[in-house]
């Protein structure tokens, strides 16, 4: 009998591996920040997915740029693709253990798409398969 494995945390890597290329230039989280918001943060959800098979967990990430000014904005989105694009091949270390990443794929974006409850912020998005080892 075929026994599939509980994939590993895709959302949490992915915002590792983002987390880790912003620094503090941007605040990375699944969520917006409520109320006192800062100059630039970044958005990341899970979107979707699939098993590909019982090795492979294919996570359709949702990454959101939120900047004052497009050049900003573009820049961010820009961060953002390469960081997960590179951390095809490594080992990303979140907080529930190490996740070992096998590609950032089927890209689309970055995409001018304005947030009607945030009008101040100019706000990007990418979204990608991140493919995790998913035992």
């Amino acid at each position: 009998m075929l026994v599939w494995p509980t994939p590993k945390p895709a959302l949490l890597t992915a915002i590792t591996v983002l987390t880790e290329a912003f620094g503090g230039y941007a605040f990375v989280s699944a969520k917006l920040p409520a109320h006192t918001r800062p100059d630039r943060f970044v958005r990341v959800t899970r979107v979707g997915g699939h098993l590909d098979n019982i090795a492979s967990d294919g996570a359709r990430i949702l990454t959101e740029c939120y900047a004052k000014d497009v050049r900003q904005v573009e820049a961010m989105c820009n961060t953002a693709r390469t960081a997960l694009r590179n951390a095809g091949g490594t080992t990303v270390v979140t907080t529930e253990g190490s996740v070992f990443v096998r590609a950032f794929e089927d890209e689309h974006g970055p995409v001018d798409y304005p947030n009607p409850e945030v009008l101040d912020y100019e706000r990007w998005q990418v979204t990608g398969t991140l493919v995790v080892k998913a035992n």
